[in-house]
């Protein structure tokens, strides 16, 4: 039981109107991006040689600035990143321990900030779940509104 292989046909196709058009106007757009990028890095050298002497001048001030804030966005990164990493360890531990998921921290958390707003409702509501009818949500009287 071979396999049976279809012998392919050895005529040469002739391209079709759209996929030449579609290959004429491909390299006009590349033709145009490769000129997009040349004029944008001519500009970028022109304009670094320009600034150059401003950079030399307030070096004093700019490279212990850089310095600064490389090592502000790294702290805040590694900051980041570190509790993020600790919460979602914290949550596999309960997972793994108790074998169930962990309680919707965040939707108390939104509730809280929120004050109970639709928001954080939906926040809270699982995406299966249906939502009540309108005429179970209780209507605020016209009373309670505030006058202006």
């Amino acid at each position: 039981m071979g396999m049976i292989r279809k012998k392919k046909d050895k005529k040469s196709r002739r391209p079709s109107f759209k996929s030449v058009l579609t290959s004429i106007l491909a390299t006009q757009a590349a033709i145009f991006l490769l000129l997009l990028a040349g004029v944008s890095l001519a500009g970028t050298a022109v304009a670094f040689i320009a600034t150059m002497p401003l950079f030399v001048v307030f070096s004093p001030v700019l490279v212990p600035a850089g310095i600064a804030t490389g090592l502000l966005a790294t702290g805040l990164a590694a900051a980041g990143g570190s509790g993020a990493m600790g919460v979602s360890l914290i949550l596999w531990l309960y997972k793994r321990a108790t074998g169930k998921e962990p309680p919707k921290i965040m939707s108390k958390v939104l509730k809280k900030v929120f004050g109970g707003t639709a928001a954080a409702k939906l926040a809270a509501k699982p995406e299966g779940e249906t939502e009540a009818s309108p005429a179970a949500a209780p209507a605020a009287s016209p009373a309670a509104a505030p006058s202006t």
